[in-house]
Order: structure tokens, then C-alpha cells, then sequence
């Protein structure tokens, strides 16, 4: 805003993480010789993080410095997609999903919720979570209703949270099991039929 009584004044900025400094950093140097408008693209940053500055000028006597000011780096959520189950039987099912991308975060917690609607209601770990590379996961669920559709949902946990879409599965079933036995009380103009119902499946 003023060279003061400098004919040159040196212009750039301190910055780093800690409120009111230290500023361990400072960024290259320009030379001004008028008043106006500077700045300086930084790069390299960490996510999610609060950053301290100051402008600093240099030109006679010692250097001078701007009001503290601060900014936060923005984070991006992970991103996860629902696949079909697969192995479904009558009463177990393995739920499948894909991790896309881990965002910000240097690893992201996977898991599937599941259950009889879209409210699903339960949640199945995942062995392999957190994971800190895209790839797949899954996990296998029990104790399931043959003959029932259940829905399930791939969700991820990092720097945001992302479901997958909604996907369903019906649960297997199993036809009962008979055996013919002999007839009986077989006479001229009649007999009786038998048979056993092994199972009812």
C-alpha cells in the first residue's frame, strides 16, 4: 500500500499452520516499485488443513508485514459403487462394491448397509477396510429368509461419505422331497397308495 521511502520494495508472503506463526515458509520474492496488487499461487498443499499468511514487505529499514489472515484447503469425498451379490443362497449372500476413488483421504473405511428395505438397518464389515487403493470388497452375510428380496448399498467413509446406488437380491429356495412307496391293501377293485414327504425343503 506505501513503498514508504524505498525506491524498490521487495514483496512476498509467510505463511504455514499455526495461528499468529511461527511461518516457517515464505514464498519467492518479487520486486515492486510502485504501489498495487501482488500474489503468489501456492501448490502442494495438504487437504483439510487450516493455513496462516501474512504479506510481507521489505524495502528501507526492517521488513514489514500484513494482518494475519487464514484459508482452508478443501477435501473431496471418496467415491464407491454398488455390484450384484454374488453366491446367493437360501440363507447367505456375499455383498460386493468397488471402491472408485479414496478422494482426499490417505484411506477410506468400507462397509455395506443392508437389510429388508431401503432403510436397510444392518451393517456388514468389511475384512479388508480401511483401504488406502481403489479395488473391490466384499462381505458375506448369513442367517438370511429363503425366498426373500433384501437390498444392500456400498458405502465409503474418508474425507466425506458416499453410498453406492441401491441393489437387491431374492434369496434361494429349496422344493420339498417325496418318495412313492408301495401300495397296500391292494384287492380286486381297489388299493391304497403311499408315500413319505422326505423334506419340506
Amino acid at each position: 500500500t506505501s513503498k514508504g521511502t524505498a525506491g524498490t520494495v521487495s514483496v512476498s508472503f509467510v505463511w504455514g499452520t499455526n495461528v499468529g506463526g511461527p511461518y516457517p515458509n515464505e514464498t519467492t520474492a518479487d520486486d515492486m516499485t510502485s504501489t498495487g496488487t501482488f500474489y503468489f499461487d501456492l501448490g502442494s498443499l495438504t487437504p483439510g488443513t487450516t493455513y496462516y499468511y501474512k504479506a510481507k514487505a521489505d524495502g528501507d529499514e526492517s521488513p514489514v508485514y500484513g494482518d494475519e489472515k487464514s484459508f482452508t484447503t478443501t477435501t473431496t469425498p471418496p467415491t464407491v459403487t454398488t455390484n450384484a451379490a454374488a453366491g446367493v443362497g437360501t440363507a447367505s449372500a456375499t455383498l460386493n462394491g468397488y471402491l472408485d476413488d479414496l478422494g482426499t483421504a490417505a484411506s477410506v473405511v468400507v462397509s455395506f448397509q443392508w437389510g429388508l428395505t431401503t432403510s436397510y438397518g444392518n451393517t456388514a464389515a468389511v475384512s479388508i477396510s480401511p483401504m488406502d487403493a481403489e479395488g473391490a470388497f466384499s462381505a458375506a452375510i448369513s442367517g438370511l429368509t429363503p425366498g426373500t428380496t433384501y437390498h444392500f448399498r456400498a458405502v465409503a467413509v474418508g474425507d466425506g461419505t458416499d453410498y453406492g446406488s441401491d441393489v437387491s437380491f431374492t434369496t434361494g429356495t429349496t422344493p420339498p422331497t417325496v418318495t412313492t412307496n408301495a401300495a397296500t391293501g391292494v384287492g380286486t377293485a381297489s388299493a391304497t397308495l403311499n408315500g413319505y414327504l422326505d423334506d419340506l425343503g
